[in-house]
């Protein structure tokens, strides 16, 4: 899903945070984080692409084909788990649901949207034991975009 979507169903889940926990700064808060956990774009792209910036490379969102690696940090189930964990308390509690709802939704709606990757694309354990490898994280089969593309030399 790209990132006007993700802020949008964030913004859904900010506003039900708050109508359950007239919490601004928890609303607030999921709000964020469920779309900025796409920075981690960044690591992919500057992986494959170096420092320079170009927003026609960065918005074609496959930076695996450049680099044949897929790290994307933020993107994990585990992730949501150590929310989970670790916002614990009565006082915490609006943190707790609205940053878990937001990473949950971002996954899931990310696993919808990208029908080709595994289940396991999204466990960051996973993505560690096959060394962020593209091809034994995504698979083969159905992937064809996933022959490296070389990256320009730059003169």
């Amino acid at each position: 899903m790209r990132t006007f979507g993700h802020i949008v169903t964030s913004a859904g889940v900010s506003l039900a945070n708050y109508a359950t926990y007239r919490s601004k700064p928890a609303a607030f808060a999921s709000f964020l984080v469920g779309w900025l956990i796409d920075l981690d774009h960044v690591v992919d792209y500057v992986g494959a692409h170096g420092w320079k910036p170009d927003w026609h490379r960065f918005n074609e969102a496959a930076h695996e084909k450049y680099s044949g690696k897929l790290y994307l940090p933020l993107h994990s189930f585990e992730l949501l788990a150590l929310f989970f964990l670790f916002f614990k308390g009565e006082k915490r509690q609006p943190y707790r649901v609205g940053i878990t709802l937001s990473i949950l939704t971002h996954l899931l709606l990310d696993q919808r949207c990208n029908p080709s990757r595994k289940p396991l694309t999204y466990f960051l354990t996973d993505r560690i034991r096959k060394g962020f490898d593209a091809q034994a994280i995504l698979g083969t089969s159905g992937h064809s975009h996933l022959k490296l593309v070389p990256r320009p030399v730059e003169t």
